[in-house]
Parts: structure tokens; sequence; C-alpha cells
């Protein structure tokens, strides 16, 4: 592979016919969406994609993703570094016709008018999609998790009343 610098866009169709794949980094500033998404985000992407046709005549692209970013804890509310890591498979199309059209195994992607795909727009919404929805450190690293969380003790020898006794009073009546 080719480690290069990751162009914006690419012709997936011309990509895909010379089996080209590229290895690069893309600069953390130009993931603003990311960056709003996370406190912040720790070093710039790391992304390889390779482009291929499939049995089907079909012009495909495969994508990894990884960059470190840091969230907030929801279980102790202090910092916390996480790894994200995106794969992906995409397939470009022109209209809705060719996207239903399209195996299962594979997500669509629309060229724009340039008939171009935007790697990193790709790449910045693979890497929103696999941030986790509740953000929380190993139980074992949480600050949180010095303190045993209870309720209070029950206790089994006491016979609560049944709320329902009073129901069956009155069936009685």
């Amino acid at each position: 592979m080719q480690k290069i610098k990751l162009p914006v866009s690419v012709d997936p169709v011309r990509a895909a016919q010379k089996g080209l794949e590229l290895e690069g980094r893309i600069p953390k500033e130009l993931m603003s969406r990311l960056a709003e998404s996370t406190i912040s985000v720790h070093s710039d992407i790391d992304a390889v994609f390779s482009f291929d046709i499939d049995k089907q005549k079909l012009r495909i692209f495969h994508g990894k993703a990884s960059v470190a970013v840091e969230l907030i804890c929801q279980r102790c509310n202090e910092p916390m570094l996480y790894q994200c890591e995106a794969e992906f498979t995409y397939c470009p199309v022109h209209n809705q016709e060719q996207e239903n059209n399209l195996p299962d195994a594979y997500e669509s992607i629309y060229y724009d008018e340039n008939g171009e795909v935007n790697l990193h727009q790709v790449v910045e919404d693979e890497l929103i999609l696999v941030l986790p929805q509740i953000a929380k450190h190993a139980i074992n690293e949480c600050q949180q998790s010095e303190y045993e969380i209870t309720f209070g003790e029950i206790d089994e020898d006491e016979q609560r009343p049944n709320p329902f006794d009073a129901l069956a009073q009155l069936k009685r009546k």
C-alpha cells in the first residue's frame, strides 16, 4: 500500500478499476463534527481504503479508520480516553433505484456532482457512529468503583404487609 496524505475526494470508479489502495492520515482539524461530539480528538485519524470491483461488477470500497478521543465517563464524570475504530464497506450509487438493488452487505453512498466520493466525510461519519452512547470507564478503572453503591439493607426476617390485603378485605364485603 502507498503511504500518502489521503485526498479529500476520489473517483471510486477509476479507483476500483485500478484496484487502488490508500493508507494515510487525515488531520484532526478537518474533523469538526467529531470534535464537537467529544471533549477532544487526540491525534490525526489513521485511515485505510481499498477500492475493488466485486463479483457482481459493482464498484465498492472498504475502509478502516481509527483515532483516540477523550470522552466524559457517565459513571464518575471524569475524562476518559476511548479508541474509536470503524470498519465499513460502501458502494457508490447515482440514484435511488441503484440503491434499492444493492446487496445488504454494502452501504450506499451517493456520488457528488463531479462523480466523486468525499473520503473525509465518510471517515468522520463512521467514527461518529462508533462513539459509545454512554461512555464509561471499565469498572475497575472508574473512580466511582471505589465506593460501593448501596441503598440500604433489606431485612429478610421482617414480614412486610401485603399491599393487596386492603383489596381482599373489600372483596369479602
